[in-house]
């Protein structure tokens, strides 16, 4: 049955259509699209393609897009090998720390990507924590692991941030299988890898590959993790390559072209995750699921072997994701006094916070131009995305799905090179460098993960609720305030933590847009790192964990199916 047309829904309903069609085309739609006419706009004001052929003929530029191609596709296989065990565990038994573990796949939807870095430097670095560790412990005079400023630094870091993401949606899908399958495989005599390759694997493959079409996104256009880990323009990916040209050469042209390549090869990106999305999430049906066992289970049949590798992957998995957080903190209390002198226990950076000041802008002003920014992007985010989660989810209309998919497009499309949109229409909006300009940028980032946040609320009332109000004479407005809002409450919550986490440690962006005056936390802390100041950079590291914390756990206990 065809869906009814647009002008069924309500005057009201329509409006606010309007107005996210009018939001959506000016903020995000109207600056990607002048990126990409940038990039395609010939010497006579005329479309043409000839600029990026003439980009693409240049192997400096064929060397960067081929780098950023790989070293996001050997990130995505690092972080999906090491993410099947957990799924595997996470989807077939119960054990001690099991919410902890799971609780953890949700730090890189909230985790900013400059502390993944700063966190990187202090625990993997060449004086870090590991390498001082292993130096005492082997009576070395050198670091054994160097991995900084080179292509290992960059694949490890992409690696441990995203292979958590593998873990949740496998760990999703596999708890969902049909379990009689295998039962009747072994019946037959397969065991072991015969079993899991010719029976398990086709089932969960679905899920695998969404995660790590998922994965690869991320790491295609991770920006923060190359910039600082890479070290120069040998590992330079298109982000931080569009970030050189349009603020260091102030070559727009350039940045533009090599953007419209970036964002054209993004959003095919995307198209596969969603369509490999939709695959998991129809697989996810078509199962019973299993019955969760006790870790002891595993161990009975496998032996001390498989005990003691599943406690070495569990140890390692919770080291590699807390460790380096945890050496955030641990570093904010330390002091170095003398060039060369020892480390001891202070609060002298936190007092600096209070007190001191970069580049004669002080701290507490980049503390609370991100609590603004966070604030606004909130309350611009919020009601967009549960008004787009409303109207695709509970009303009928034709054109919803096509609705649903335009607004989704900012997760596939980089934040860098929205920037470099806002950067360009400057002398139009009169946006960067100000406040308007980070949080309309910010809210445009944020609003899809309260989509998906409320989505998942909206998919979970039942139709008959509504209808039996309306029976009882329940009007519209009586409808949504007394039965739909408090349903979708858990949803908004989550939606609101993901817009506040999101906003707080967004750095791409804010990047090309910024003014010393207008600075924030994640910029800061760039900063900081850039001058070798990595003591104040954890202390002030450390004030954007503590609220990165605060979401993740709003989220946990609220935001259960949201990814």
């Amino acid at each position: 049955m065809r869906s009814p047309g647009i002008w069924a829904l309500r005057g009201h309903h329509l409006l606010l259509l309007l107005l996210i069609l009018i939001f959506l085309g000016l903020f995000f739609y109207y600056p990607l699209i002048t990126v990409l006419h940038g990039g395609i706009r010939g010497t006579e004001q005329r479309f043409s393609v000839q600029p990026l052929i003439s980009l693409l003929a240049d192997s400096y530029y064929r060397r960067i897009i081929l780098f950023t191609f790989t070293q996001a596709l050997l990130s995505t296989v690092l972080a999906v090998l090491f993410g099947l065990p957990g799924a595997y565990l996470l989807a077939r038994f119960r054990f001690p720390g099991k919410r902890l573990v799971r609780a953890l796949t949700t730090i890189p939807f909230v985790l900013p990507s400059i502390l993944v870095v700063l966190g990187f430097v202090l625990f993997f670095g060449n004086n870090g924590i590991l390498n001082r560790a292993l130096m005492s412990l082997l009576h070395l005079d050198e670091p054994p692991l160097r991995v900084l400023y080179s292509l290992k630094a960059i694949l490890l870091a992409h690696a441990f941030y995203n292979f958590p993401i593998c873990i949740r949606i496998v760990s999703g899908l596999w708890s969902r299988i049909n379990p009689h399958l295998e039962e009747a495989a072994r019946s037959l005599g397969a065991r072991g890898w015969r079993l899991f390759r010719r029976v398990t694997l086709p089932q969960i493959m679905p899920g695998v590959l969404a995660s790590a079409a998922l994965i690869f996104i991320f790491c295609f256009m991770s920006f923060a993790v190359v910039l600082v880990l890479g070290g120069g323009p040998r590992y330079a990916t298109l982000e931080v390559e569009v970030y050189r040209l349009a603020k260091v050469g102030l070559d727009l042209g350039a940045a533009s072209r090599l953007a419209a390549i970036g964002s054209l090869l993004t959003l095919l990106f995307l198209y596969v995750y969603i369509k490999l999305q939709q695959r998991a999430s129809f697989a996810e049906t078509a199962g019973a699921g299993w019955e969760l066992r006790p870790l002891s289970a595993l161990f009975g049949k496998a032996g001390a072997l498989a005990a003691l590798a599943v406690l070495v992957y569990l140890v390692l998995m919770v080291v590699v994701v807390l460790a380096p957080m945890l050496s955030v903190v641990y570093f904010s209390f330390l002091r170095r006094f003398g060039w060369a002198g020892q480390t001891h226990l202070s609060l002298h950076w936190y007092r600096m916070l209070l007190g001191g000041s970069l580049s004669g802008v002080s701290y507490l002003r980049a503390i609370r131009n991100s609590l603004i920014y966070g604030g606004l992007t909130v309350l611009c985010a919020l009601p967009l995305g549960t008004a787009i989660a409303y109207l695709t989810g509970r009303k009928q209309f034709f054109g919803r799905h096509g609705l649903e998919t335009l607004a989704m497009l900012p997760m596939g499309v980089s934040t860098i090179i929205l920037g470099l949109g806002y950067l360009k229409l400057a002398p139009v909006f009169r946006l960067t460098g100000g406040r308007a300009g980070i949080v309309a940028a910010h809210t445009v980032i944020a609003y899809p993960f309260v989509i998906r946040a409320v989505s998942s609320m909206v998919r979970k009332i039942s139709p008959s609720l509504p209808e039996a109000a309306r029976s009882l004479g329940a009007n519209p407005r009586r409808l949504f305030f007394k039965i739909e809002l408090p349903l979708l409450k858990p949803g908004i919550l989550a939606g609101a933590a993901f817009a506040f986490a999101i906003s707080l440690g967004e750095i791409n962006a804010t990047l090309m847009l910024y003014k010393p005056s207008l600075i924030s936390i994640p910029v800061a802390i760039y900063r900081l790192i850039s001058s070798y100041n990595f003591f104040a950079a954890c202390a002030m590291g450390s004030l954007l964990m503590l609220t990165s914390l605060l979401a993740f756990i709003v989220i946990d206990r609220i935001g259960e199916g949201v990814f």
